[in-house]
């Protein structure tokens, strides 16, 4: 048996040596934090290219406009299933062949879609024997997937007992409970993987359908972090995309409404606690209050235990198991969103103190060590997003997506210490206040009743 402690401190060092050759890397770049190379592939596909020589090891992913806000109206978990399918079946070979050609060449491959996004990945070897089977049976299940009858109705199964599996976490049931009352018939409205009903109304037809629309090289982004050169990477990208259809991108999604009213919606769960989410209006990602919003949610509830929602909340008032809040900023607009857990028969309160406490920061704005503390904890740790190939590749890729400027990474820094404690109190209280909010509560009824937002019952 391998004795752990011993394998700990081999794995520690590796891991620090890694970290400090990715930022020597990074600090050898004068010029740009990540010095990124972009072009187009001759069909359309966008391409981001940033090497390293730290491992030979590249990292590269697929992105696609194809999240669950794409879904067919009446189709809800369509995008789900068709990412989860991707790895069944080609037209040449079944999923064992798939999984056994990825671990011959040791790729690691994997398929997921998101509210906004359907991602594709690829870490694999630098090495040709290794890479190149690995980057041709990647497009291959991209872009020739079997979709077979039995293979749909089997992911359909798993899709379905993955929603029952839902059910059964508090959290979960109220992070869906959120999704539909803050953003209601929008695309944004409904849960990624969808409803029971929604998902068994889904046929292999519908899977083909979205997949020939939103497979497609003009709606993908190519992402590659890795040990490679130009050439490289430019064969590695027309290799991934080279049997896409060029098609089209989809239209933008409409932006997001504001709450018209409050109302609280109640979904009775067994348990001792309830949890409990509370949604404003928002902002949309490239807002150019993001930043100001960002760092006050930091000080705020996003910070963990150095939050102000935890010192007041649970560490002074015992009220809370968790206590939280974070910007949803979504490309068509979004939510701020507020949460605590907290025992069930003292929802009223807790629920009014934290929203309190909102109003508190909105009127006063955050105190200068408050302030200070959040600046440098943001400042401190922004090398840890960046101390991979992998997340690297995923943080291009959401600057990629979300239509931010490629030198972002450039003046973050510099644009966190800018914010200053007037623009947090502005921001909020242009983009977060109190006037319509929707409540989600997950938990048993012993709540009193309420004299403001008129209740909506939820089935569990």
């Amino acid at each position: 048996m391998i004795d752990a402690r011993r394998q700990t401190r081999r794995l520690i060092p590796v891991a620090l040596l890694t970290l400090l050759s990715t930022l020597t890397t990074l600090a050898a770049h004068a010029e740009s934090v990540l010095p990124v190379e972009t072009w187009q592939t001759d069909n359309g596909a966008k391409v981001l290219f940033y090497a390293t020589d730290s491992l030979p090891i590249v990292d590269a992913q697929l992105i696609f406009d194809a999240g669950s806000a794409r879904d067919p109206k009446e189709g809800a978990g369509t995008a789900s299933l068709t990412a989860s399918l991707l790895e069944e079946g080609t037209t040449e070979r079944d999923a064992k062949a798939i999984a056994d050609g990825f671990a011959r060449v040791g790729a690691e491959f994997s398929a997921s879609a998101n509210l906004e996004s359907t991602a594709i990945h690829l870490r694999s070897l630098t090495e040709s024997d290794w890479l190149w089977p690995a980057v041709d049976l990647m497009a291959e299940v991209v872009a020739r997937p079997a979709f077979t009858t039995n293979d749909v109705n089997r992911e359909r199964e798993r899709q379905l007992r993955s929603i029952e599996a839902r059910g059964q976490s508090a959290q979960a049931v109220a992070n869906d409970a959120l999704r539909r009352a803050a953003f209601g018939d929008h695309p944004y409205g409904h849960p990624t993987d969808g409803s029971t009903e929604s998902v068994e109304r889904i046929q292999r037809a519908d899977v083909q359908a979205f997949h020939q629309r939103y497979y497609v090289a003009n709606n993908a982004i190519v992402i590659i972090v890795g040990d490679l050169d130009h050439d490289q990477a430019e064969r590695l990208a027309n290799r991934l995309t080279a049997a896409l259809p060029a098609g089209e991108s989809p239209p933008e999604l409409p932006a997001v409404p504001p709450l018209e009213k409050s109302r609280t919606v109640h979904v009775d769960f067994p348990s001792e606690q309830s949890t409990v989410l509370v949604a404003f209006d928002g902002i949309p990602r490239r807002h150019e209050a993001y930043m100001p919003l960002y760092v006050g949610n930091h000080i705020l509830g996003g910070s963990g235990f150095a939050s102000r929602l935890i010192g007041e909340l649970r560490e002074k008032r015992g009220l809370a198991y968790s206590t939280y809040s974070y910007l949803m900023a979504l490309r068509a607009g979004g939510r701020f969103v507020m949460g605590i857990q907290t025992r069930s028969d003292q929802v009223d309160h807790a629920l009014d103190l934290m929203l309190e406490e909102l109003d508190v920061f909105v009127a006063n704005g955050p105190t200068s060590a408050e302030l200070d503390d959040s600046k440098s904890n943001l400042v401190g740790g922004f090398p840890m997003r960046l101390n991979s190939n992998r997340k690297i590749a995923e943080q291009l890729g959401s600057l990629a997506f979300l239509g931010l400027p490629l030198d972002y990474f450039d003046h973050y820094t510099d644009r966190v210490r800018a914010v200053d404690a007037k623009q947090i109190q502005s921001a909020f209280d242009r983009h977060v206040h109190r006037g319509h909010h929707i409540e989600v509560i997950v938990g048993p009824d012993k709540r009193d009743d309420r004299a403001a937002a008129p209740s909506d019952s939820a089935p569990n």
